[in-house]
């Protein structure tokens, strides 16, 4: 890999990573090698827990543009419009600053770029335009996200693939984040794209082919891989795939699947053997990092794959499940997560979902199968709803900017916990994610808090719901998010109990909380 000043810099932090994470690695950082433990030997939660944070080490401030949403290529038509209508930009700014990325199977199987010579290939069901991106433009300009665009590879032509590119960089400027050279190339042969025969090697030669078309047509552009396919097994491709020196290096994960008929239960989501699990790869894509020196973004994230599963991915269960996701992969340092996002199906693990209506909801296929601005003029119009997952978004967004802190959990068997420091400057917040995964109708968690004796006090920010498999009525800080898109607490927050060094706070079972420690104010 050739090394210029970017690489050599993030080389430089690579190595500052190691020395700050080492402890990682061990568990120092992760609260949940406690838990695992407390759950492996039996031991049931007797009401009380404890959680000790250090400042003395802290891990790699989280990335201002940490959060995000994907959505499918083939819903660009119906996103555009929100630029000019609707509640999304509204929504995406609630969250702060932000990665929108554009990309999906359907970037692959059927979407295809407007200026294909010949006209609209057969395969394409949906076509993307320079219209198109212009209202993906404004919504990046109304909410302050920059945009990771997905070009199609699967189809291959370098040409058509450099002309999209070369208007993405006219029309978002300075906001466009990178190109994205196909969607988990690592799948080709399984999804009928490729030959049997189809290897890294053959990809390498494809990606090489876009990149020197896309520099040509657009010089500077960022470029963005290998984006491969959830899970352990295609992590040997985003290892080879960083030496390729792409700007940001991509991955998808999802901890379960519905694919193939299978079904997924609401106790899976909430178990600690899934969060050993994540924890296993989290640690992977960190071991990736460090060796490539090279920012590590999981551009397609959520819990199910396959379109969730109802029930279980529209749930409270998905949002104390994505706080704690988020948080750690906070934690660990990579460059951020983008929920996937299935805007026209409420059931699936969309955060934000169009609101059900009493005529049968149009299918994804309806909604992107053409590029009819009428139809997806009509559907922007209407206020996109937050499902659960949104919640937990809402929740750690507030954990951005910050610097994770070595955090140990004691007793409290289902209980997970991320600490974080706002900034370097004395008298800074520090901040707790907790998540209680207990069930509904367990017993509420004494939560003892030993941080430095400075914290003398602070609130707690909840959030709830009726049961884990609620759907509705999930509130964050006492409310819901309002039909704008706009949200706020019910002030004031519910104060954190005792003095200094002896803080504590309860935790309802099937719940999570932000909670904001405040260090005694110098006379």
């Amino acid at each position: 890999m050739r090394i210029g000043g970017r690489q050599l810099a993030s080389a430089i932090a690579a190595v500052v990573v190691v020395a700050l994470l080492g402890a990682w690695a061990a568990g120092a950082f992760s609260s949940r090698a406690g838990v695992h433990q407390a759950t492996a030997s039996g031991t049931a939660s007797d009401g009380q827990a404890t959680v000790t944070v250090s400042t003395a080490v802290r891990g790699p401030k989280v990335a201002a543009d940490f959060m995000g949403l994907s959505f499918e290529a083939s819903a660009i038509p119906l996103l555009a419009q929100y630029g000019n209508t609707g509640n999304l930009a509204a929504l995406m700014r609630s969250l702060g600053k932000g990665v929108l990325r554009l990309g999906g199977d359907s970037a692959d199987a059927f979407v295809a770029w407007h200026a294909n010579k010949g006209g609209t290939p057969r395969w394409a069901h949906t076509v993307i335009s320079p219209s198109d991106l212009a209202g993906i433009a404004a919504l990046s300009k109304k909410s302050g996200w920059r945009v990771l665009l997905t070009v199609n590879l699967g189809h291959y032509d370098p040409a058509a693939a450099a002309q999209e590119a070369a208007a993405a960089n006219r029309l978002l400027g300075a906001d466009l984040e990178g190109i994205e050279i196909g969607n988990e190339p690592d799948r080709y042969a399984r999804e009928g794209l490729r030959g049997q025969n189809w290897s890294f090697a053959e990809y390498k030669q494809q990606y090489m082919a876009y990149r020197k078309a896309i520099a040509h047509a657009a010089p500077g552009v960022s470029i963005v891989a290998p984006d491969a396919s959830s899970g352990i097994p295609p992590l040997p491709w985003v290892q080879a795939a960083a030496v390729l020196d792409p700007t940001l290096v991509t991955d998808h994960y999802y901890p379960l699947s519905s694919c193939g008929g299978f079904r997924v239960h609401l106790a899976e989501l909430l178990s600690p053997a899934l969060r050993t699990q994540e924890s296993t790869m989290l640690g992977r894509l960190l071991k990736i990092e460090r060796a490539s020196g090279e920012r590590l973004r999981l551009d397609e994230t959520n819990d199910v794959s396959c379109r969730g599963q109802a029930g279980v991915s529209n749930t409270l269960a998905s949002a104390l499940w994505a706080v704690d996701w988020t948080e750690r992969a906070m934690q660990v340092g990579l460059a951020g997560l983008n929920f996937h996002d299935l805007l026209t199906e409420p059931l699936a693990y969309s955060p934000l979902v169009l609101p059900p209506s009493p005529s049968p909801a149009p299918s994804a296929a309806q909604t992107t199968a053409t590029n009819t601005h009428s139809s997806a003029g009509g559907l922007a119009a209407a206020s996109l709803h937050a499902n659960p997952e949104w919640y937990a978004l809402l929740l750690t967004s507030q954990l951005v900017g910050s610097q994770p802190l070595p955090t140990r959990v004691k007793g409290g068997a289902e209980l997970s916990a991320g600490a974080f420091l706002e900034s370097k400057s004395r008298g800074a917040p520090m901040r707790l994610a907790l998540v209680d995964f207990d069930e509904s109708g367990a017993s509420s968690v004494r939560v003892h808090l030993h941080v430095p004796a400075g914290y003398v006090a602070g609130s707690v920010l909840p959030l709830t719901g009726p049961s884990t498999g609620a759907a509705a009525r999930i509130l964050l800080g006492g409310t819901e998010v309002g039909a704008s898109g706009t949200w706020a607490p019910k002030l004031p927050l519910a104060a954190v109990s005792g003095t200094a060094g002896s803080l504590s706070v309860t935790m309802a079972p099937s719940s999570a909380a932000l909670v904001t420690l405040h260090q005694a104010r110098r006379r």
